[in-house]
């Protein structure tokens, strides 16, 4: 049996060699969603008055909790248990991060500006931070220095500086996840969903606690291939699954009735300046129509009806398949969105899912953002749906899906501070 063991355990690198000559290499300088990172991003929050769950007969008022609810972990890098004796971290060290909120801008609207609110954030090793996107804490634990976002919706990033002076490092630990409620309805919130943040490593080249950047807090975050001198690059395309919409009875069944919305954002930001606009292609594919009898094929008109459409958006946005949303800006004023196409219900599409591609993301100029680039831009998303009846606005249950990427490598720039 011993000899047995040996035998299977020596074969095991000749295999993982064999393996890895099977596997598609991973581009150079492309960042890796499932380790820490030195950034850490979460797409979406809701900046909105908080919900109740768990209203009953022996407490009507329920209890009260955030719509969105931001967890941020720390790890020691790197992340190796095997040298966890050899490269690790003083106990109870601290780790300090620089958040930016970042809202949406609307073309045409207020210059095409992307409002940013900045915050720090100091934890420590193996520790966790837990707040609210409202501003508000959620008990005795709950960090003191977080504001509100100056915006209702928009997504969070954060990056790990220096304590002395505030510049940005490499310091692969960030991990987190975020909580989403859905609203009140009749006095209680029964959807919620939840995602995983997105890490992002930095340069592969730069040891742990090297200075990537300027000390202070306008130094711009570079992504990038380079293998030194700042983070990891993300890609310009991302690719998800999709329930089509189902507002009235009809459809393949089950009948549910639901919505689904992207929610698409890009890292190409100047902070509270005029910015470019997207365009993102998008191309929707229906589930495969098999059943009894069924083969798949080219011949086949059943499988994998394809609708091609697009969108345009300043920063992030939030958009329905078919519904339309609103957005009120800080000046009163609502910007309408309308749903992507009308045609992405689950009646017209034929089934009830299907896929999304969607990018390669590019920005255009549109005259209002003079400083801004234009060309390939990163481009990630969530997509989430939301179920019920039409009377609740198909709130009572929802869910979200991270959306995947093409692997292509997109070199970008992070502003975080008004510069030239």
């Amino acid at each position: 049996m011993r000899f047995i063991i040996k035998s299977v355990l020596l074969a095991l690198p000749a295999l993982a060699l064999a393996t890895q000559a099977f596997a598609q290499a991973r581009p150079v300088g492309l960042s890796d969603s499932q380790e820490p990172g030195s950034v850490i991003i979460f797409p979406k929050f809701i900046n909105a008055p908080r919900v109740h769950v768990d209203v009953s007969a022996a407490n009507p008022a329920g209890i009260a909790v955030p719509r969105t609810e931001i967890e941020v972990g720390a790890v020691c890098p790197p992340l190796n248990l095997f040298a966890r004796n050899v490269v690790g971290c003083a106990e109870h060290a601290a780790v300090k991060i620089r958040f930016h909120w970042v809202c949406p801008g609307f073309e045409a609207h207020d210059s095409n500006i992307c409002r940013e609110e900045d915050f720090d954030l100091v934890m420590s090793i193996n520790g966790k931070a837990v707040f609210a996107a409202d501003g508000q804490p959620i008990n005795t634990n709950s960090p003191t220095t977080v504001f509100a976002p100056p915006c209702p919706r928009g997504y969070l990033i954060g990056w790990v500086i220096r304590s002395s002076d505030d510049a940005p490092i490499k310091f692969d630990a960030l991990i987190g996840n975020a909580v989403i409620r859905g609203p009140d309805i009749a006095g209680a919130s029964t959807a919620v969903s939840a995602y995983s943040a997105i890490p992002v490593q930095a340069s592969a080249g730069n040891a742990t606690n090297d200075v990537l950047g300027s000390p202070g807090s306008s130094s711009p975050l570079v992504f990038s291939t380079a293998n030194t001198g700042g983070y990891q690059a993300l890609s310009g395309v991302a690719v998800g699954d999709v329930r089509f919409d189902q507002t009235v009875a009809g459809g393949p069944g089950p009948a549910v009735l639901s919505e689904t919305f992207l929610t698409l954002f890009t890292l190409d930001v100047r902070s509270n300046q005029p910015n470019n606009p997207l365009t993102v292609d998008l191309d929707f594919w229906s589930e495969s129509q098999g059943g009894a009898g069924q083969t798949v094929g080219g011949t086949n008109v059943n499988f994998e009806k394809l609708l091609s459409t697009h969108t345009t958006f300043v920063c992030w946005e939030q958009v329905g398949l078919t519904a339309a949303t609103t957005t009120t800006l800080g000046t009163g004023e609502i910007i309408p969105t309308p749903g992507i196409n009308q045609n992405l219900t689950q009646a017209l599409m034929g089934t009830r899912k299907g896929l999304v591609l969607a990018g390669p993301a590019a920005k255009f100029a549109d005259g209002n953002a003079p400083l801004d680039d234009v060309g390939p831009a990163t481009l990630i998303g969530i997509v989430e749906t939301i179920e019920g009846t039409a009377a609740n606005g198909f709130q009572e249950r929802k869910y979200n899906f991270n959306m995947s990427n093409d692997s292509q490598p997109v070199n970008t720039v992070f502003f975080p501070r008004t510069v030239p």
